[in-house]
């Protein structure tokens, strides 16, 4: 039996512009997602904690259709073929996720199942890849199934850390501390969705889309710049800023914003939604009275503490 620990991530500065070419800072977290690979007799995925929300059933031809699910699926149907195609090897197993949170609510969920079944069933077809390794795979499989992406959320979840993703490819490991209280509630919009409405903006307006994301692009890199200096004032001043120009993309929700706006009234250092937006995470700098706004929009509290390990693997004798 294979045994898989994946931390979770939560995007500190960069949400859509990082899709666009900009630079983007993310966080492996200690939340982890577990998944085994167990040897059976034929392929089967099983999860008794990912959600299934939006439930359509196709009654003729009796196909349970939603978008979670057809995800997960293909998640793991491209990882398996993957392998073939390029190992040529291929052998039947259970493959059981469980997941510590909702699936979409901005903690990368989608990429550490990736992940996970990538790490997962490369060991058990008996390769030892490493982590950076499981990311451009990991990558590459998300590219196939969404069409579209970044390599942020595959690539933290994967190595772990506190990581820059700068424009035009690579990444670093940034050097610095950074304590966060978060907190998620469930989404309103799709990422597709979303992707779409910012999709919108910037065809209807491509000046004001080009500004916005440019600037979203500059707060990242001074943002880095003071994560290294372990500069917590401008940490949070420029998370209000991030906050304020992702709002202008059209991304967040009101009762998002308005504990935002409440948390800068009362004087905590920085929040700001962190991921896709349409609701799922906020993140704020540590602070007590963080835990008590998330409370009052009746998010569920993460732990937010960095995960300086990325993707585990046991090999488990039976």
């Amino acid at each position: 039996m294979i045994e898989v620990e994946v931390p979770l991530k939560l995007t500190l500065f960069g949400e859509h512009a990082v899709v666009y070419g900009e630079p983007a800072i993310a966080m492996a977290i200690n939340e982890k997602m577990k998944i085994k690979i167990v040897p059976y007799h034929k392929m089967i995925l099983k999860s008794n904690s990912l959600s299934i929300k939006g439930i359509k059933v196709d009654l003729e031809e009796m196909k349970l259709e939603s978008e979670e699910t057809s995800k997960v699926l293909s998640y793991a149907l491209s990882t398996i073929n993957f392998f073939e195609k390029e190992y040529g090897t291929r052998k039947n197993a259970l493959i059981e996720i469980e997941s510590p949170v909702d699936p979409s609510v901005g903690l990368g969920t989608s990429a550490a199942v990736i992940v996970g079944i990538v790490g997962g069933y490369s060991r058990y077809l008996g390769y030892e890849l490493t982590r950076e390794e499981i990311a451009k795979i990991s990558h590459k499989i998300e590219l196939t199934v969404q069409g579209l992406g970044s390599r942020m959320d595959t690539y933290t979840t994967s190595l772990g850390g506190l990581i820059y993703f700068p424009k035009g490819g690579g990444y670093e490991k940034i050097r610095g501390e950074i304590r966060i209280t978060a907190g998620y509630i469930r989404r309103i919009a799709t990422t597709a969705e979303i992707l779409k409405r910012v999709k919108s903006l910037k065809e209807k307006n491509p000046d004001l889309f080009n500004d916005l994301i440019s600037s979203i692009g500059k707060t990242v890199n001074k943002a880095k710049i003071a994560i290294e200096k372990g500069d917590e004032e401008e940490i949070g001043e420029l998370m209000y800023v991030n906050h304020g120009l992702l709002m202008s993309l059209g991304v967040t929700l009101p009762p998002i914003d308005n504990l935002v706006s409440t948390a800068k009234i009362l004087g905590l250092k920085g929040c700001k939604i962190s991921g896709g937006g349409g609701g799922g995470s906020t993140i704020c700098l540590e602070d007590e009275r963080a835990r008590i706004l998330l409370s009052t929009i009746g998010a569920k509290i993460i732990d937010s503490g960095i995960s300086q390990e990325g993707v585990m693997i046991k090999e488990i004798n039976q």
